[in-house]
């Protein structure tokens, strides 16, 4: 199977580092850049945690607000499985609408 693509790059990248610096401090490079690889995953789990924190309010609001929203339909008699929150909005407004003339 022939050499193609990104691994005509790798070789060539192993080739440059073997003669730009000596054998002996490949190692000490690998680690240094497994080091850095490590440091970038804490930092990007670190990132991911705090920005759930910031958007966990508002998650748990909206949880809320389709919860009442379900509730409010289900003591109007209105059946909510399968429809969209604007159709079961639309459905809340007709029946109170429908209530208010009768």
């Amino acid at each position: 199977m022939p050499i193609e693509g990104i691994e005509w790059v790798m070789v060539i990248g192993v080739v440059l580092v073997m003669i730009l610096w000596n054998p002996e401090k490949i190692p000490e490079i690998a680690r240094a850049l497994g080091r850095f690889m490590n440091e970038i995953q804490k930092a990007r789990m670190e990132a991911d945690r705090y920005v759930k924190e910031l958007i966990k309010p508002g998650v748990e609001a909206v949880d809320i607000a389709d919860r009442q929203l379900i509730e409010a339909a289900r003591k109007l008699n209105i059946v909510t499985e399968g429809l969209r929150k604007e159709e079961i909005v639309s459905l809340i407004n007709e029946k109170l609408g429908g209530a208010a003339s009768s």
